[in-house]
């Protein structure tokens, strides 16, 4: 039987963060934000008060403060504190996206005997970790067909379902197309601009996109995104030592990204690790073209040769040859820009990504009826 206020099901949501610096509380918020609230109401257990917070309770939800701590540090009092919750807030399903949160709610739901739906945003995982969180998982949301291999043993298990990460479009369209950055930047308008959008760290790979950018002409790069400081220096050193500097920008987090992307000509991805890009996505929103590495879901988003480019992890001069052919073709990017929106439309939009966990709720709540 539904719970909660006018009869519906209630949804708990866990969230590791306070701040909507990353992609994976972007997804939360859009998802929450599109629920069907005649049958689901939303309630989102924060760890702070913040930017997070206030979204989700614009998007419709109610907010529950709770820090749970890391794993190593086993709290019990977390455990007794989300059975309590559970039971307050008449839940019907619990939904986590992050390993503590699934180990500590994973407890509370078996005891109230309730589903548990892991939602899997990333390629790494603990072997033994993730053994213990998907049995007390009902079931496993993956971004991307390429997270499976992390979750091998369940190959023929139907716990394992994929449901792509997607684009709020009608929000995103709203943004304004013109953007001050160019001329921020003193950018000329025949001159290209590469964008690399993402925290800057080490598995992110930017240091091959710095070492590419040597080798591509008649181009400029912004690097958008907080950063992990000794990487931060070590490619800002490399910029000197190749003699780029002056062809490359750093800036921090921005909240218009939608503008900003709608501002360059090619986004350019070069991580080594990756679940489902949601920026890869935003840049095929934008009709940008867009080059990427072969890791994790990213050849699920961009077609190679149709909607951008698919190069090799860690390989600079791939990624100067594919950025090269771009920056050499207007015409090119814009029939991969325009083919990448046709494509985003058909595959990646919210309510494609909203009415497939829908229906992963509906079937477990059937099943418990």
């Amino acid at each position: 039987m539904a719970g909660g206020k006018h009869n519906r099901y209630n949804i708990l949501y866990t969230t590791s963060f306070g701040n909507m610096m990353g992609g994976g509380q972007w997804s939360l918020y859009y998802l929450i934000k599109h629920l069907d609230k005649d049958i689901f109401h939303a309630v989102v257990l924060c760890p702070t008060e913040g930017e997070l917070a206030e979204r989700m309770r614009g998007a419709g939800a109610d907010v529950v403060r709770l820090k749970m701590g890391k794993i190593r540090y086993l709290n019990p009092l977390v455990i007794v504190r989300l059975r309590a919750l559970i039971k307050e807030k008449r839940i019907n399903i619990v939904h986590t996206d992050s390993s503590t949160e699934t180990f500590y709610a994973g407890i509370a739901a078996r005891i109230m005997k309730i589903p548990l739906i892991w939602h899997i945003r990333v390629n790494e995982g603990e072997w033994f970790l993730d053994r213990i969180l998907s049995l007390l998982s009902t079931r496993l949301i993956l971004v991307a067909k390429a997270i499976r291999p992390r979750f091998q043993w369940l190959a023929k298990s139907r716990k394992v379902i994929v449901v792509h990460n997607a684009i709020d479009l009608e929000e995103f369209d709203n943004f304004s197309a013109t953007s001050s950055m160019r001329n921020d930047l003193n950018v000329k308008r025949d001159t290209v601009l590469l964008g690399c959008i993402g925290r800057i760290e080490k598995h992110k790979g930017q240091e091959y996109l710095i070492t590419a950018m040597k080798h591509i002409g008649n181009a400029r790069l912004v690097l958008v995104g907080g950063a992990e400081e000794k990487y931060l220096k070590k490619i800002k050193a490399l910029c000197n030592e190749l003699r780029i500097s002056n062809r490359v920008v750093f800036i921090t987090y921005r909240d218009d990204i939608p503008s900003l992307l709608k501002a360059i000509d090619i986004l350019v991805l070069p991580t080594l690790t990756e679940g489902l890009s949601r920026i890869i996505l935003e840049a095929m929103a934008a009709q940008k073209p867009v080059v990427a590495t072969n890791v994790g879901g990213n050849t699920e988003a961009v077609v190679d040769g149709e909607t951008g480019y698919i190069v090799p992890p860690g390989d600079s001069l791939a990624l100067a040859a594919r950025s090269n052919e771009l920056v050499a073709d207007k015409k090119k990017r814009t029939k991969m820009g325009q083919a990448g929106r046709i494509r985003v439309e058909s595959m990646f939009a919210i309510q494609l990504n909203v009415e497939s966990i829908q229906e992963v709720y509906l079937k477990l709540l059937r099943h418990r009826t």
